[in-house]
């Protein structure tokens, strides 16, 4: 099933997300800051590793897409933007990114933000 994790969203904005996300048969995921240090992997109960990394806390809105059908994210992604339910980070699961901690996914989604804004290349 696919997973969206939700990171500082507010009570309100978080009930309307997780009501769009059932409206796709996707489940929604507060994650807790203490929490930010484990593995992506970790956290969609994909990894039985519990190992956690420090990190600076962040209050940035974030949300990480897990096993969306690729059909369907620029829906999803529409349906956001049309009930004005933004969120600046946003990430899909990736080889990759499924290893990070959600500390270091906030950090790669910021470099990228700034160097797009830059007119750059994050990497």
């Amino acid at each position: 099933m696919a997973t969206v994790l939700l990171y500082n969203i507010k009570k309100e904005k978080a009930a309307k997300l997780k009501m769009l996300c059932r409206s796709f048969f996707m489940e929604a995921k507060d994650v807790e800051k203490a929490d930010y240090g484990k593995t992506l992997s970790f956290l969609l109960g994909e990894s039985d590793d519990p190992h956690s990394e420090s990190g600076a806390d962040f209050d940035d809105e974030m949300l990480y897409l897990a096993d969306v059908n690729p059909s369907f994210l620029g829906v999803f992604l529409d349906q956001l933007k049309r009930k004005k339910l933004t969120v600046a980070l946003k990430a899909v699961k990736t080889e990759t990114n499924a290893g990070f901690s959600s500390y270091r996914l906030r950090d790669e989604l910021c470099a990228e933000r700034e160097a797009m804004s830059q007119g750059k290349t994050a990497h």
